[in-house]
């Protein structure tokens, strides 16, 4: 339920602004959500020696070939059903149950946060109810990704085979394109569950601050050795979330380009609470 929290701040005495500790999403929680993404890739290594043992281009033989590609084009499609399986028995209902862990992780870590920054305790107050969209959401988008992954390292491993057939490729050749198929679509769902762990985080933080009453928030740099130059110059800056406007000099944020829109961005917003605003 929203409410009103520089409202009960100042009436619990507080006069000064605050800058909410941020929260920061773990490292462990990257690596279980990794490990829900990889199947997606898991299901084409498992598969990869039945689809070459279904590889068999003949020579050719004055100018006509006899190749039958039709039993790895079989061996393939056994394994997109075998993924596309794996996607709604195995892989959706355990994203559900991450995403619903993460979100009381970051319910528990906002509330000592707000007691930590004002004294005030909101740990009996806060539901997952009031986030329960951003988490479907999340679930929805997921299952999107995951699919794609399963889908690029398929792609990758049909075109690897079939030009093979075409260019008489040795089987050896096939297998080592077919093995680095697979090596990205992993690298790939690990990069994708540690962008996506902290996309959650930031949108829960999103979700908080407007169920607060909050509509600013402090911009916090991720500190990363390569960063994007324009997100490091909104570092310590103030903004109006809703505009992107900065209350002290800071350059203007596109609503598209907040903390953790970009890909891998890891740049935080704290929540601030303006009690000035609040004192006539």
């Amino acid at each position: 339920m929203p409410f009103n929290l520089p409202r009960i701040a100042r009436e619990q005495g507080l006069r000064r602004p605050v800058a909410l500790r941020p929260i920061i999403p773990t490292q462990a929680m990257a690596t279980d959500l990794a490990a829900i993404y990889a199947p997606a890739w898991q299901v084409w290594r498992d598969h990869s020696a039945a689809i070459m043992a279904a590889y068999d281009p003949k020579p050719l033989t004055d100018g006509l070939t006899t190749d039958s590609p039709e039993q790895a084009q079989t061996e393939i499609d056994s394994a997109a059903r075998d993924f596309l399986s794996r996607l709604l028995v195995e892989i959706t209902p355990a994203l559900r149950r991450w995403v619903v862990r993460a979100e009381r992780i970051h319910r528990d870590k906002w509330a000592a946060a707000v007691e930590a920054g004002t004294g005030i305790d909101l740990s009996t107050l806060l539901t997952a109810g009031e986030v329960s969209e951003t988490v479907e959401a999340f679930v929805a988008r997921n299952v999107a990704l995951v699919r794609n992954v399963s889908d690029q390292a398929q792609s990758r491993i049909s075109d690897a085979v079939f030009r093979g057939y075409q260019n008489r490729t040795p089987a050896r050749e096939v297998a080592k394109e077919v093995r680095e198929a697979t090596g990205m679509a992993r690298a790939r769902s690990i990069r994708i569950a540690a962008d996506q762990n902290s996309k959650l985080s930031s949108a829960l933080d999103r979700e908080r601050r407007e169920e607060a009453g909050l509509t600013k928030y402090k911009y916090r740099h991720s500190g990363k050795l390569h960063p994007r130059q324009n997100h490091k110059a909104r570092d310590g800056f103030v903004y109006v979330a809703k505009t992107g406007e900065s209350t002290n000099g800071g350059p203007k944020i596109p609503t598209d380009d907040r903390a953790s829109m970009a890909p891998y961005c890891g740049c935080r917003e704290q929540a601030y609470i303006d009690l000035l605003d609040e004192i006539d």
